[in-house]
């Protein structure tokens, strides 16, 4: 499997936890790991890592869509 890491990984926090994600896969597995998987970010982030992840979507389309799904677990 060939993972394309991102220009700028993102930094995750979430309760105290710092997480750095760099890969559409890394992310994946991070989003695995999120209790609210029913939200639409999270949806998004999760067909968007996949996408990247078969080569239909360039790796840095799913930075963007894992960033947004992180700002929803905050709020």
């Amino acid at each position: 499997m060939l993972v394309t890491r991102w220009k700028q990984p993102l930094v995750l926090e979430n309760q105290g936890l710092r997480i750095t994600v760099g890969s559409a896969e890394e992310a994946m597995n991070w989003l695995i790991h999120e209790p609210n998987q029913r939200s639409d970010r999270w949806k998004h982030a999760w067909h968007t890592c996949r996408a990247v992840h078969e080569g239909r979507l360039p790796p840095e389309e799913a930075r963007s869509a894992v960033r947004l799904a992180a700002e929803g677990t905050r709020q």
